[in-house]
């Protein structure tokens, strides 16, 4: 069974991937992987030292059975592999792959949901939450050199008490909802599998349908979104989201940009609807286009570059334990965790 390795941010020590299985031999990609990127120009990689020839990066993907794929990752990779039969990608969203000939091809999928920095993105988002609540923004505004006044801080609002919205109770989501109980918040959050309504169930006081959004929106103080990006929460995020939302609401997005209809999240803060925004993310952030200016020029919307996993102190070790704890599913023939649905998005 060859395993080829196209994700250099995992490490160079592979010997954790051979050591599944006698019968796995593991083939070492990350420097044609960085090659190749280099080549069509994604990402903004440098050329590895001693970088593949093209010759040698073909035979690699030819000889492989399953890939490791990090991002991002180049168009054309299913084409040139194929006895290619499972793909894991060390991401947690797979909207990254929509672009791919690997979301086409007749392989297996699948994702590292879950597994990616839940614990430091939910710091991140409750930051955000505090930050807001407690004022800390209106310090960080002011000009060099002036104090602040006590009457600035005026709308300062505890979030003991408060309820904090989750969209998309996964693996971040559930982190975020630990923290935000920790702090003595209620929390409401949505799920796609389930149809009902549930109280106190999965770490949550209300788990909702993602149908009953809305809903959601009316009973919240704080929003966070942690949903994956399919073609169905593609501007989830719309004027009537933002209707419903309790007045003076603040949104944190630490999922996709294109979950969110910029406009209508710009038309809330102008109308006072929406007390401030949190965005790790923007549309089009992932195709290389810069954010839209008034998210860098509205004073109570904050935007950061895809740093909310920053600081994660597990070196990948929750994504290295996935996919070979799948592997060993793979060669004994059963289910694997995260298989990625296509037709529903992840």
């Amino acid at each position: 069974m060859n395993v080829l390795v196209m994700a250099p941010h995992l490490g160079t020590d592979l010997d954790w991937v051979a050591a599944v299985d006698p019968s796995v031999r593991v083939l070492d990609g990350n420097a044609a992987f960085l090659a190749d990127l280099a080549d069509l120009g994604i990402g903004r990689v440098d050329p590895p030292d001693h970088a593949p020839a093209p010759a040698a990066r073909a035979a690699l993907l030819a000889d492989a059975d399953v890939l490791l794929v990090g991002y991002p990752l180049p168009v054309a990779l299913a084409a040139r592999a194929p006895r290619l039969a499972w793909v894991h990608h060390t991401q947690a969203g797979v909207s990254n792959l929509l672009g791919s000939d690997l979301w086409s091809a007749d392989v297996l999928l699948t994702s590292s949901r879950g597994a990616v920095a839940a614990e430091a993105i939910a710091e991140y988002a409750v930051a955000g939450v505090l930050a807001f609540a407690r004022g800390l923004l209106t310090a960080a505004r002011r000009p060099l050199g002036e104090a602040t006044r006590r009457h600035d801080y005026a709308a300062s609002r505890p979030v003991d008490g408060a309820t904090l919205g989750v969209i998309g109770l996964g693996g971040i989501g559930r982190e975020v909802a630990r923290l935000g109980r920790a702090l003595g918040m209620r929390v409401v959050a949505t799920r796609g599998s389930i149809q009902q309504p549930v109280r106190d169930a999965e770490g949550v006081d209300l788990l909702l349908p993602a149908a009953d959004l809305h809903r959601l929106a009316t009973e919240s103080d704080f929003v966070v979104c942690c949903a994956q990006l399919t073609p169905a929460t593609t501007h989830l995020l719309d004027d009537a989201f933002f209707a419903a939302l309790r007045p003076g609401a603040v949104l944190v997005n630490v999922a996709r940009g294109e979950e969110i209809d910029e406009q209508a999240l710009l038309r809330a803060v102008d109308a006072g609807r929406l007390g401030g925004a949190l965005l790790d993310v923007y549309d089009g952030e992932m195709v290389g286009r810069p954010p839209r200016p008034e998210l860098t020029s509205t004073p109570s919307i904050v935007l950061t570059p895809h740093v909310s996993g920053a600081g994660d102190r597990t070196g990948g070790a929750p994504v290295r334990a996935l996919f070979a704890d799948n592997l060993r599913r793979y060669l004994a023939g059963q289910p694997l965790r995260n298989l990625v649905e296509r037709d529903r998005g992840y």
